[in-house]
């Protein structure tokens, strides 16, 4: 068998200065290029002539598994790149691994930026036993199965999510973890980079309308004794009520838009016993 050789390239997250030399002269030297969107190696490379490429994302990758083997076979080197950041991440290359793997020919990886390790570095929260869960379920019993096991989940996790439904991933959040810290990193790298930091509770009530740009949640791992706890998850949600009552910089619309939002009662009424 000829030694063809993919190759997964890791592509800057926004800032085309993280682009490595290696990962640089990995695209130029492939023979093919096959592309979550054709476009963004020449976004990174704009001024040079790049090889043959080939789109490949999640609603073809299934059909671009005879192409890339047909080239490997030829003794071609395939390089692979997602839209942004690490392939097979949250994003699509795992099927091009495992048929290359399969058919015994070389996988190698030129390392670069993924949004979940920029986040969980910046977190400042500890990194051993973190658990990276990428987008989640958008609804149903799933996504309640992997929200409620976050309660007891001593490691940190990192999650992706699209900046309009933060809002109410952070809802749900506040309802689970409601006093541990969480880091929301928008944007990494990009020109409008954002770091938010506070509570879950604190945050659902900060954030409030849809972000702009894609987001990255770190949450904190929770206290080994919290493990151990059967009602860990309903001690979580009063104690993140309890800080709203207790903060006194909030006036009596905005307490009660925050309780609203954690306990799912009507705003309005809230407001009203407040105000009496």
């Amino acid at each position: 068998m000829a030694g063809g050789k993919l190759v997964l390239v890791g592509t800057p997250l926004g800032n085309r200065e993280d682009l490595s030399d290696r990962a640089r002269r990995s695209l130029l030297e492939a023979d093919l290029l096959l592309c979550e969107d054709t476009r963004s190696p020449q976004r990174l490379l704009p001024d040079v002539a790049l090889p043959e490429r080939v789109s490949c994302f999640v609603g073809n990758e299934h059909q671009r598994v005879a192409l890339l083997l047909e080239r490997l076979e030829t003794g071609q080197t395939v390089a692979f790149v997602s839209e942004a950041g690490l392939p097979v991440w949250s994003d699509p290359g795992r099927l091009l691994v495992a048929a290359a793997v399969d058919a015994g020919f070389e996988v190698d990886v030129i390392p670069g930026p993924t949004a979940g390790t920029c986040a969980l570095a910046a977190s400042g929260f500890v990194a051993e036993g973190a658990r990276f869960l990428g987008f989640i379920p958008r609804g149903g019993k799933q996504r309640d199965a992997i929200l409620g096991q976050l309660a007891d989940e001593t490691g940190a996790v990192v999650i992706y999510e699209a900046g309009n439904r933060t809002p109410a991933l952070l809802r749900e959040l506040a309802a689970q973890v409601g006093t541990r810290r969480v880091l929301v990193a928008r944007e990494l790298t990009k020109l409008h980079q954002e770091m938010l930091r506070g509570s879950a509770a604190e945050l659902a009530v900060q954030i409030t309308e849809p972000l702009r740009g894609e987001v990255t949640l770190v949450i904190e791992g929770a206290p080994p004794s919290d493990s151990s706890s059967d009602v860990a998850p309903a001690e979580q949600a009063a104690r993140a009520v309890l800080d709203v009552m207790l903060d006194t910089t909030l006036k009596p619309r905005a307490r009660a838009k925050a309780l609203a939002t954690l306990t799912g009662l009507d705003a309005r009424t809230l407001y009203e016993r407040l105000a009496t």
